[in-house]
């Protein structure tokens, strides 16, 4: 075998597994272009417009607005440095956790990472299926059993990798912007939304605080936020992240809040699939829907399967687990969660997960730019661990006290706090490892 057939068998076999534990090559890197369908696939999401509804309804229109272009602004900020880092390394967001979680402790936030995935999942399944169910009364098939079969076919794209995610994002991206305007201009034309929205009032007993807001719309959209990497390592230039990073993803979460907005607050309802069937939207709403969550939750079980090889990683099944399969299974995980009512839990997750999400980058972007000592080498970064805990209490309190956007604060607090204890306690860390390593060694050979 010559060694370009050698070169190419690797490289087959690396995306049997989708670059799950290497660098993506540069032949296989992609434009801008292709960077944007693909990354815009992410935040065109129904959970987007449930957000908007949701604030809109208890939000005056400009506070509404303030909340979520400071919410977004940040968002945008996290996708776009994990996304340069991506670009830089060529590795997926879980192995980029390992630079500072080191090999095993990044295993926890994968973990934590692939539950979510399973938990979004399922909880826009369990949507789409109450929507057909508030829009159809004909259908005949249980919500609980749509909501499962829906997620199944999502899982078919996934499969196939980033060609998947890809050819999926050329289909569902244009078709869901179109519809989502449509539904904009007919609200403002048929409904007089513009005029209503100007001088809507929430029930002053139900108003929502800048915080809470602020906090509720960066939970709905940090796990697409924390999984951007995955798709930003096939960039071919720093440029291409910031060009369709930008683009993408202010397209997505800010123009399909404001429409929610508009509908919650034209509806009087929080509920966005009450709100949008209580004016007469429901059946372009549900088509919008379906095209947009097949968009969405194929990135969805794509970063969740590269989750799952960053844990086997370091287990006699590196390597042997095709990422299709673990694309399947996680989609089958969701099914099954979604037929057992997601939706319910909807709520006190989109809380947990907007402070206990947004350390994560804070630390991978503190240890790649400030700190400088990757810790891919050793087995679990203590440090890490400990500035993870403390950024999420930092956010949570200021959560519960109303203090500024807890995600943004509890980022900053995590970024300094880990910069602080690495550049005290890195040195007696690496020693440390290096010992329990040579001690590890010893007793294999004894």
């Amino acid at each position: 075998m010559s060694k370009r057939q050698g070169s190419a068998v690797a490289t087959s076999d690396q995306q049997a597994y989708e670059f799950a534990f290497e660098p993506v090559p540069k032949d296989k890197r992609k434009g801008t272009f292709s960077l944007f369908m693909v990354l815009a696939g992410y935040p065109i999401t129904v959970s987007n417009f449930v957000t908007g509804t949701a604030i809109g309804y208890r939000m005056t229109f400009l506070d509404a607005m303030i909340a979520i272009i400071a919410a977004d602004a940040f968002l945008i900020f996290i996708a776009i440095g994990t996304g340069v880092i991506s670009y830089r390394t060529g590795l997926s967001t879980s192995f980029l956790s390992r630079f500072a979680f080191g090999k095993k402790g990044s295993a926890i936030f994968s973990l934590l990472l692939a539950l979510s995935a399973v938990n979004w999942i399922g909880i826009n399944g369990n949507t789409f299926a109450s929507m057909v169910v508030e829009n159809a009364s004909w259908w005949p098939i249980p919500m609980a059993i749509t909501s499962a079969a829906i997620i199944l076919v999502w899982s078919i794209s996934a499969t196939h990798g980033y060609k998947g995610l890809e050819f999926i994002s050329w289909i569902g991206v244009p078709i869901t912007v179109f519809m989502a305007i449509a539904c904009f201009v007919i609200v403002g034309v048929e409904y007089n939304g513009y005029g209503a929205v100007a001088s809507y009032a929430p029930d002053s007993s139900n108003a929502m605080s800048f915080t809470e807001a602020s906090a509720s719309i960066v939970g709905s959209w940090v796990f697409g936020c924390l999984i951007s990497p995955d798709v930003c390592r096939f960039a071919k230039s720093k440029g291409s992240v910031f060009v369709a990073g930008a683009g993408a993803f202010s397209l997505g979460l800010f123009c399909l809040q404001v429409i929610g907005i508009v509908i919650g607050q034209v509806a009087q309802n929080g509920d966005f699939t009450v709100a949008t069937a209580a004016i007469g939207l429901g059946p372009l709403v549900l088509a919008c829907t379906l095209v947009s969550l097949c968009t969405t939750q194929d990135n969805s079980i794509y970063g969740a399967s590269l989750a799952m090889q960053n844990v086997l990683g370091e287990t006699k099944l590196r390597g042997k687990v095709k990422h299709s399969y673990i694309a399947f299974g996680v989609a089958l995980l969701s099914a099954i969660f979604a037929a057992c009512g997601a939706l319910s839990y909807l709520l006190p997750i989109i809380s947990f997960l907007s402070v206990l999400m947004a350390p994560i980058p804070a630390l991978i972007i503190s240890e790649y730019y400030f700190v400088k000592r990757p810790k891919n080498t050793i087995k679990t970064n203590p440090v890490a661990l400990a500035s993870w805990l403390l950024g999420g209490v930092c956010g949570q309190i200021c959560l519960e006290t109303n203090f500024f956007v807890s995600p943004v604060v509890a980022f900053v607090f995590t970024v300094v706090v880990y910069a602080i204890l690495s550049k005290v306690f890195d040195g007696k860390m690496f020693e440390w490892s290096r010992r329990r390593e040579e001690r590890e060694q010893a007793s294999s050979v004894s």
